[in-house]
């Protein structure tokens, strides 16, 4: 941001995640559809973040809607929602997270 003394020439990192979010779940459920077979058109994919402190802590929730072009059945819609939930980011978002930094030299 340009208050904090940047140039907002670029995403910010909340942008980059749901991309990451929204392109993974594009990607697995095109190949699972390639795969099927299933004549299944244009499907786009909304993500946004929310968070809110509970109990002092921040908690993220992240609301990703997959709309398909054209009707879907009742069986392919089950099976595409349990398909999306399976993309690798998703798996990440929704386990516990750890994260372990360290530095090094180069010399």
């Amino acid at each position: 941001p340009v208050h904090l003394g940047g140039k907002d020439l670029g995403p910010d990192p909340y942008t980059l995640l749901l991309s990451a979010l929204a392109s993974c779940t594009l990607s697995t459920l095109r190949m699972y559809i390639d795969r099927k077979a299933w004549q299944i058109g244009t499907i786009n994919i909304e993500v946004n973040l929310s968070q809110a402190i509970v109990e002092g802590k921040i908690v993220s929730t992240f609301y990703r809607n997959i709309i398909f072009g054209d009707p879907i059945t009742e069986d392919q819609n089950e099976r595409l929602l349990s398909i999306a939930r399976k993309c690798p980011v998703s798996k990440i978002l929704e386990n516990g997270i750890a994260i372990e930094t360290q530095t090094k030299f180069l010399n």
